[in-house]
This record gives structure tokens, sequence and C-alpha cells, in this order.
């Protein structure tokens, strides 16, 4: 990651400190800053200067101190973006060295100047300047300071103050200001226990509001489980009250208000041709349901449309109207949202766009009323509920959010305002594993490995992603890199899709395992856990803050069988294992059993993800030093000598 800005910006000329000799000398951080960090922040100033509700300038002068090859990833670059609305008045750069000495000031040549997306399938007058100092030419630690200001005229935003971008990155200063007119109203909120805002009165009036963060260090315990960043880093958010961006005025003093200025940036852009229209009659003839009507529809779309990014002028949230996307046969998630729920409303579908965060354990504040969305989706009521649509796919089932838009809220945009409401949420029971391999022993420990597993719900989505997106050499490499056995020979596979109520994938495999047993002597080891998932332990007990395991990877349920046919010249020697493990984090369950010739060994997980409190860490601990002793119980067979 490196040390982006996007559509928040800041002043050179302004920033009149002069940098003492030696002032950033590394010696001068003090250890407990220094402690577990990739970088330390010596100076952080950001100021945004609110003009008036249609412009503003935004200033900021960075001094980071990196320490390693990680804190050089994160903030030896600068990225600064700018478009129609945003205009770089200028940025400037220096590096020190270890002892603070000036080594080397960023030159034009540093900074480079390219179009936002840089892709085929991207349409934009977005563009970004990256200034660095060229990378890995300095030895650790040295320290960058970055200085750049922007004009802005796209008064929807206001900055969120983030000081820290990383849980590897200290702080021995950084100060965030709001100015503006006297009397100018706007919104703001702290979060993490950041100190209260300091007022104060400018010498031309003005009124300015100052938040300050001094001597933070790294948090001990971020290594393991961390919590999502703006859950625990001092953070400010702001927003406008009354704002103007080119010819349209709104506010965001609640979530009803920013859904009716989105509204109202995009009324009257649903038409759709009469020959659309026509089209989608035609399609919907024979539908039985609404719901059959809507699944009709979505997949309609997804084999007509392609997914385009478009980001002319106001383009990012202003959508291209539905007649030019049926015409052309693309959009963006706006364009493709607006175009579906334009052709749902004309089966009689109540449908709606919504704005949401989308990505991974991507997160937003549901408090605090303002622009935290990144992507569009659809939504249709259909008896009383809802089916969410992902528009920029032509693969996704319909109604299927996975880890992308899945278990957060979205902005219902109506003609009445915004409502905030949920996604839909996949918790354990959905995502699941279900796996039954038959393996047939040699004498030698060898085995021949049929393996058939069903995986639904977020369980499915990277074979699904690597079943439509990949060939099948690179859909081999792929199993390769991700069954957990050692010395293997894949000798067949074969992905299959479902696509019922929700999306499943069922994989098949075919393998030759070189010491699926361990032979030692005359006994035989078998391991009934074989191809389960693995779990990790932390090399740390303690715990003093609340610890995260996210859904995405934690709530799942997983079923294994796996039946060994034993060699005839062998008999069992020891206990058949059974295991009941029970705990707030989940349940795990194991049962061995011995028929004729036939190991016969079952295995169910279910984990619950979720915030714990730090007093449950070492409960968590003892959970999985359970599961992992469990795991590696084996069942031992002996030669039967004559």
């Amino acid at each position: 990651m490196r040390f982006l800005v996007s559509v928040i910006f800041l002043a050179c000329s302004h920033f009149l400190h002069v940098q003492a000799q030696g002032e950033f000398d590394v010696t001068k951080i003090s250890p407990e800053l220094n402690a577990g960090a990739n970088a330390v922040i010596r100076v952080d100033e950001d100021i945004f200067e609110v003009v008036s509700k249609a412009e503003a300038r935004h200033k900021k002068r960075t001094v980071v101190t990196i320490l390693n090859e990680s804190g050089e990833a994160e903030y030896g670059q600068l990225m600064v973006g700018y478009d129609k609305f945003t205009k770089i008045n200028d940025i400037s750069g220096n590096l020190y060295d270890a002892t603070g000495k000036l080594q080397k000031k960023l030159k034009n040549a540093d900074i480079t100047d390219y179009g936002y997306g840089g892709g085929g399938d991207n349409i934009t007058d977005a563009r970004i300047k990256l200034a660095d100092f060229g990378k890995k030419s300095y030895s650790y630690p040295y320290t960058v300071e970055f200085i750049y200001e922007t004009k802005e005229k796209n008064m929807m935003f206001y900055p969120r103050w983030m000081p820290l971008s990383d849980s590897k990155t200290a702080v021995e200063r950084a100060h965030f200001t709001i100015k503006t007119p006297a009397g100018f109203k706007f919104r703001y909120k702290e979060y993490n226990g950041i100190k209260a805002v300091q007022k104060s009165r400018g010498d031309d009036g003005s009124d300015i509001y100052t938040w300050i963060v001094e001597k933070y260090a790294v948090p001990l315990t971020t290594d393991f489980y961390p919590l999502p960043l703006m859950d625990y880093t001092p953070m400010v958010m702001a927003a406008p009250s009354d704002f103007e961006v080119q010819d349209y005025q709104g506010n965001f003093n609640s979530w009803d208000d920013f859904g009716k200025f989105y509204h109202t940036l995009n009324a009257g852009r649903d038409v759709l041709p009469p020959a659309t229209v026509t089209e989608i009659k035609s399609l919907i003839a024979n539908a039985k349901t609404d719901r059959e009507k809507v699944e009709k529809i979505y997949k309609w779309m997804q084999a007509r449309s392609r997914y385009v990014s478009i980001q002319l002028g106001i383009g990012g949230w202003q959508t291209i109207d539905a007649m030019t996307v049926a015409n052309k046969g693309y959009g963006d998630c706006k364009a493709l949202s607006n175009f579906t729920v334009a052709a749902l409303r004309q089966a009689g579908i109540p449908a709606y766009v919504a704005l949401i965060k989308a990505g991974d354990e991507a997160f937003m504040k549901p408090d605090f009323p303002s622009s935290q969305f990144n992507h569009v989706i659809a939504c249709a009521v259909v008896a009383k509920d809802t089916m969410w649509l992902e528009c920029t796919s032509q693969t996704t089932t319909p109604n299927f959010m996975g880890t992308f838009t899945g278990s957060r809220h979205a902005l219902l945009i109506t003609p009445e305002g915004g409502k905030l409401v949920p996604t839909p949420v996949y918790k354990s029971h959905q995502n699941t594993r279900k796996s039954r391999a038959n393996v047939n022993l040699d004498e030698g420990g060898n085995g021949q490995v049929e393996v058939q597993t069903l995986y639904a719900g977020l369980q499915q989505e990277s074979r699904n992603t690597v079943f439509h997106n990949g060939n099948k050499e690179e859909q081999r490499k792929w199993l390769m890199n991700h069954i957990n056995l050692p010395s293997l020979d894949l000798q067949r596979f074969e992905l299959m899709e479902g696509r019922e109520t929700e999306p499943t994938m069922t994989e098949k495999l075919s393998l030759n395992v070189r010491n699926c047993a361990t032979k030692t002597g005359t006994r035989l080891f078998i391991k009934p856990t074989l191809l389960s998932r693995p779990f990790d332990l932390p090399a740390t007990t303690e715990r003093t803050t609340d610890f995260y395991l996210p859904g995405s990877v934690y709530d799942f349920t997983d079923s294994d069988t796996v039946s060994y046919v034993i060699p005839a010249n062998y008999k069992l020697e020891t206990t058949l294992p059974s295991v009941q493990i029970k705990s707030v984090f989940g349940t795990y369950e194991s049962k061995t059993v011995l028929e004729n010739n036939k190991l016969v060994c079952a295995r169910k997980v279910v984990m619950n993800g979720g915030r714990y409190n730090a007093k449950d860490f070492p409960a968590w601990i003892d959970f999985l030093k359970k599961v992992r002793k469990a795991d590696r119980a084996q069942v031992v067979f002996v030669e039967n000598k004559p």
C-alpha cells in the first residue's frame, strides 16, 4: 500500500516551518515509539480550509521516519489524485538520513503523472501524481517529508483524519485543523479515544477546530487478530451540512438527506428505449413469480452488458442514463445498477439502487451520515423481502453478496430519501464445506485418494473465481497450492458450479499421495484428519485489548469424512479417538470407527467469528490448543504376523 491521498489535498506555501539541522535524527525518537513500529510519523500537519459551501483548500505536511521495508512500502511514496473538481497547487518533498541531514529534495523528475485505473475498462478524467525518491536507494532508517496543497470544488467530501494508515505506525505529533468562515456549520465526530476538539478564533474572525495526537505507540497486541483499524486508531470524521457541487446543492445532515441528494442527482435517468421495454416484457412473459422475474432480468442484464469504470466530471456520482446503457451495452456500477432497476420496474418489481462500501471486510461508520461509499448495487423488493443484485458481475448468482458487499450496511436510495439497511449476513451455517474422501492404502503407506467436496456460501468464492477466470492449467496450479497435503500427484480434477438459491462449487480430485500414512517398522500411523483445515496457534497467550476474528475467515462449518481401506495384513493396535469440544468460539466433534478393513474418520468444526473481549483470549487459545491436539491424534495399525 502506498501513502495515498485520493480526494483530500494540501498546501506548501502555508507551512513556514524551517527544519533545523538534525531535527529528524532518529535517536530523538523515544524507545516506546520505536517498539514494534515499521514507521514513526514525526510530524503530521493537516489543514482543511473551507472557503464556502462550494470550495475549500486542503494542505498537508507529513514527515515519516521509515524503519524497515514494510514502513517503506507504506510511506515511501506519495500519491495525490486530481480531476475536474480537484486542482493540485504544489507538491514538494525532502529526504533525510538517519542523523536528520538533508540528502535529497524532490524534483519534478521524481513526480510522475498518469490516468487513474490505467486499464481498457476505465473511462475517466481522474489522474494521479506519484512522488518518490527511488526505491531501496537509502539504508534504514531514513526520513521522508512530503508537502502538498490542493484546491477543492467537490464539497461532498470532507477529510476523514486517521494519522495512522496501518497498525504498525507510531506517532510523535499530528494535528488536524478545519478552518471555516465565522458561523459556518459542518459536522464532525471523534472516535477511539481521540482528545476532544480545541476551538479557537483566527485573526480574520474564522472558526478554527483542531485535534491533536501525540506520542501514540504501536499497540502491542495487533500482530494477531487485530480489530479493524478504524475501530481502535484515533480518528475524526467530518462532513458538510450544506454544500454545493457543480450546479447541485445538498446536505448530509442525515442518511435521509444523503439519499434525497443522490436521488435528485440521478432523477429521470431510468428511461429505457421502447425496444428494450418490449424485450423485457417478452422475457418475463412466462415467469410464475416475482422472484423468477427478478432472476430472469438479472441474468439477461448479465448476458448483455459489461462493466466499464466511468468517472467523468460529476460522473463519480451521477449515472449514465439507462437509454445509453441499453444502446451501448456497457456501464459502471452506477449505470448498470440504474439500468437493472429500470428494467425491474418495467416488470412491476419495486427496485432501488443502493450505495455501499465494497471490499473484503470493508467497514463504515453507520452513526455518522457522510460519503463513505465506493460502489453501487441494486435491490429488488419481492414479497416483502429483498433480493440484492451485484450488477458489475457477469457470473454472480442473484441475491449473493459474498465478501464483497455482504454482512454490512447499504444506503437504499428511494424518492423519499436514504434508508440505511443491512445486506445479507453470512454466518457459520451458510459457509459450509462438506467433503468425503476414499483412501486406498498400500502396505508402504502410500494412498490413492478420491475426494469430492461441496463448498457453499463464502467458502465457494475462491474456487468460483478460479473456475470463471482461470484456464485448466491455472486451475490445476491453484488447486496444488491449496491442497493441504505434502508429496501429492494430482491425477485428475473437476470443478462444477451450482447456481441454486445460493451458489455452490463441487470439487472432485483424484490424487496419489506418497506417505499418506506413516510407515515405521511394522506399524502404520494414520491421520484421521487428512485434508482438514489446519489451525495456527499465535505466539502470544496474553491480550490487553479486544480481538477480532473476521467473519469472512472464521464463520464457517467444515464437515469432513475420510474412509481408509487398510491393507489386509494389518490389525488395529490403539484405541479409536473420539473427541467433543464446546466453546463460545465454536464446536469440534470427531469420531473414528473401524468396520472390517475400513477406517472411517468423521470430523465437524463450527467456528463463530466476531469481536471478543480481551479477557476471553485465554479461552480462545485453550480452544485452539484442544482442536490442534485432537487433529494430531493418530490411529496405529501393526502388521499381523503369523
